[in-house]
Parts: structure tokens; C-alpha cells; sequence
């Protein structure tokens, strides 16, 4: 786990869509267009081509919706929990479980939160969201016994490790897992590898709709958004494809 750990946080910043498109544009622009060699020009009009797609069209937003958030876009409650389960990653996770917890289920559910820090260097990397989902306690009606902190984690499936050893002692548990859309197929598909019932339901939404509108488009046209949005599809894509084989 440790060695997936490492090689992930190294590699990803090299294969992640938006900075390997700008590496190998950079390099093959050296060579075919300052160098003048007509095969790697080629090469370089390619990789230009498909940079400019992804960065102009909202591809990203549109693999999240089908492939990542459709078919959590009407997610219900279930009548019964025993426990609601955020792992670290957004705030809007630990407001959207306080929100469920105050207004949808009964008072003796209790909220687990798995903190994180999934820096490289941990002495000098922050977790800004355990301060923050501490303050959100602080200033809402949730009582503090009523959520339950588990050590820091460094990724998701480090997030159910400690889950499945909070939960050793206890059986037949059925757990809420709230976080983001676009993260729940990952995270089901690992609370599944460690035998966990969850029932997921989102905290929020990356994509908006399935409608299309040629204005709007042309209104929301943004391309640090879309390949931001292509860095999440590849990324989670990634991520899926990595729990399937290692776990």
C-alpha cells in the first residue's frame, strides 16, 4: 500500500491530462517546428489538435455527468443507518452529512469522519479541512460526541482501512457514505473490496446538466474549467481502474 501510495502522488502529476498535453507539445514543438523535422511536426499537430478539443469543448464535464454522476443525480435516503461516513477530500461532504444527520435521520446515528493528509511530505503539507470540519461543529447543532474522528488517511482507500477497523467489533452495519458524485462509483466499488454495506449519497455535483444550449455554451465557455474537469474524469477514471487491480 505504501509503494501505490508513493508511485501515485509521483506519477499522477506527469499523466495527468492538462500537464502531459503541455509536456509533449512543448517537446514536440522543439523538434518539429524549431528543428523542422516533418515527423515529429506531425506528431506535434496531433497532440495540438486534441489539447484544443478538450480545452475549448466541455468533454470533461460531459464524461463526469455519464460515466461518474448520472445515476446519483436522484439518490434517496435510506429509512435505516447505522452510521454516516465522510472521508476527507471536500467540506461540502461534512456539511451535507451534518445537514442529514440534524434534519433527515434519528439522533443516535453518528457522524465518522476520516480526516486526511495526503501529502508527500507530511511535516510540511496541511490538512485544512480537519480545522475546518471542527469549526463547522463549533458553529452547528450537532453535539461533538456526535461525530467520531478516525486517524488521517492518505487516500480513499485508506479512508475505508480505518472505517473497517472502526468498525471490527460491530457487525452488519448499514453505513451512508457521503461524498462528492463524482468520487462515489471509486469509493463504492472499494467499500465493496473490504466488504462494507454503504449505500452512497452525493454532496454535491461536478457536472450541471445533460441539456445543451449553443448560447450557454458559448457563455460558459472557460478552458481552465474544462481541462480541470478532464484532469477529474482521468483522474477518478484512473483511480477506478487502480482499486479494481490492486485491491
Amino acid at each position: 500500500m505504501n509503494l501505490y501510495f508513493y508511485a501515485s502522488k509521483i506519477i499522477t502529476p506527469l499523466i495527468l491530462p492538462s500537464n502531459f498535453f503541455i509536456f509533449v507539445l512543448i517537446f514536440f514543438f522543439y523538434l518539429g517546428i524549431l528543428k523542422k523535422k516533418e515527423k515529429f511536426k506531425k506528431i506535434f499537430c496531433l497532440f495540438f489538435i486534441l489539447f484544443s478539443l478538450i480545452s475549448l469543448l466541455p468533454l470533461g464535464e460531459n464524461l463526469i455527468y455519464y460515466v461518474l454522476e448520472k445515476n446519483y443525480q436522484n439518490s434517496k435516503l435510506p429509512k435505516n443507518i447505522d452510521y454516516i461516513f465522510v472521508p476527507s477530500g471536500s467540506p461540502e461532504r461534512i456539511v451535507q452529512a451534518i445537514k442529514i444527520k440534524n434534519h433527515y435521520v434519528p439522533a443516535k446515528v453518528k457522524i465518522v469522519y476520516s480526516s486526511g493528509n495526503a501529502a508527500l511530505d507530511k511535516k510540511n503539507g496541511q490538512d485544512s479541512e480537519t480545522p475546518f470540519v471542527k469549526t463547522i461543529i463549533v458553529n452547528s447543532k450537532i453535539d461533538k460526541q456526535d461525530i467520531i474522528f478516525l486517524p488521517n488517511a492518505r487516500n480513499t482507500i485508506e479512508n475505508f482501512k480505518q472505517l473497517k477497523s472502526f468498525l471490527k467489533h460491530e457487525k452488519n452495519k448499514k453505513i451512508l457514505l457521503v461524498t462528492s458524485a463524482s468520487h462515489m462509483k471509486r469509493s463504492l466499488i472499494i467499500a465493496q473490496k473490504y466488504n462494507i454495506e454503504t449505500q452512497g449519497f452525493p454532496s454535491s455535483f461536478k457536472s450541471r446538466t445533460n441539456s445543451f444550449s449553443l448560447v450557454n455554451f458559448y457563455q460558459n465557455i472557460n478552458i481552465q474549467r474544462n481541462l480541470y474537469y478532464f484532469d477529474i474524469f482521468f483522474k477518478e477514471m484512473l483511480g477506478i481502474f487502480i482499486v479494481r487491480v490492486i485491491l
